[in-house]
């Protein structure tokens, strides 16, 4: 029996995970209060409401209130801290995160939103997972060759391959600071979105333990690292940019449940009566075509009230005409 509930409490954390949201940097056009928790499904509308786009989809989350309408900034920059609930920060707004969704789901609709929205204005979306190759740095900053610049580090050992992979992600993301500082971004009326993933932590928590001087000092240089990133992208947007980490301890179970979701949902879509699609234009030319409509019937029934409430007296024009025919007539 035991073993049943431990199992069933297992796969109900699984499925919700924990993770955290802490904004570590936003203009003061934005507020951030309270420490109500929020899924992370929700995050996508979070990030468009602070870039000023208008949001499809409603919540009771009071976290975020919008001061000065004519601030909002002009780049997002976002640390995804995958396999962990938290790195241990200890400045800007915390809020707990149900991990329902993965961090791509959200990077993909940022991106879509701000390609809608400014199609053609060149606007900077860059996602750099940091396990994987890093051509997508080069198409931004130039070339890079991604080589690490060697850590200090006191517990953590380089001949280890968890460790290793970690002090490689934390170089590279030194290395993008410093390229950030450099003047290769800058403000230009466009919003920008940066997206970059760190998954070298959890290896290493895992291979040394969460409360090992090792995983220890892993957190402090990424810590250490996101403080880097952050300072750079305020002095290179002069201010204008939200920054903020995301940290989720259940991506994995999430991409699993995700694929099985999306089957189900595919199978099921051709049984359901699903409203038709309407582009982006449509709610412009539906206020066109009803306030036309409006007016339209509003004028006529004003003219016709006009013309019915019309008393023909001799200083009226079809008073005149028809006096005079008459007279001739008669």
């Amino acid at each position: 029996m035991l073993k049943i509930i431990f199992l069933t409490f297992a796969a109900f954390i699984a499925v919700h995970g924990a993770g955290e949201l802490a904004i570590l940097h936003s203009t003061d056009s934005l507020k951030f209060s309270g420490r109500d928790p929020i899924d992370e499904s929700m995050l996508k509308e979070i990030f468009s409401a602070a870039m000023g786009f208008t949001i499809t989809k409603g919540s009771d989350w009071s976290g975020l209130s919008v001061k000065n309408p004519f601030g909002f900034p002009e780049a997002t920059v976002v640390i995804s801290v995958d396999g962990v609930p938290d790195v241990g920060l200890s400045e800007g707004h915390r809020y707990p995160l149900n991990t329902d969704e993965d961090e791509s789901v959200t990077w993909q609709a940022l991106s879509d939103r701000v390609l809608r929205r400014y199609l053609g204005q060149n606007a900077t979306l860059l996602r750099v997972d940091l396990t994987e190759q890093l051509d997508s740095v080069r198409q931004i900053f130039g070339e890079y060759d991604g080589t690490p610049t060697n850590l200090s580090v006191q517990y953590l050992d380089p001949t280890v391959a968890e460790d290793k992979q970690f002090l490689d992600e934390m170089a590279t993301l030194h290395s993008i600071a410093k390229l950030v500082k450099s003047g290769v971004v800058y403000r230009d009326g466009v919003p920008d979105v940066y997206w970059m993933v760190v998954r070298s932590l959890h290896p290493v928590v895992d291979f040394h333990g969460p409360d090992s001087d090792s995983a220890k000092e892993a957190k402090q240089i990424l810590r250490n690292t996101i403080n880097n990133v952050k300072k750079a992208f305020i002095t290179a947007y002069k201010n204008r940019v939200i920054v903020a980490t995301i940290c989720s301890d259940a991506s994995h179970t999430r991409r699993t449940r995700s694929l099985k979701a999306t089957k189900e949902e595919t199978a099921s879509t051709a049984e359901l009566n699903l409203a038709p699609e309407y582009s982006d234009d449509y709610p412009v030319i539906f206020n066109i075509m009803l306030w036309f409509g409006v007016s339209f019937v509003f004028s006529l029934l004003a003219i016709s009230l006009f013309i019915a409430d019309m008393d023909p007296g001799r200083d009226s024009i079809i008073y005149r005409m028809t006096s005079t025919r008459m007279k001739k007539d008669n």
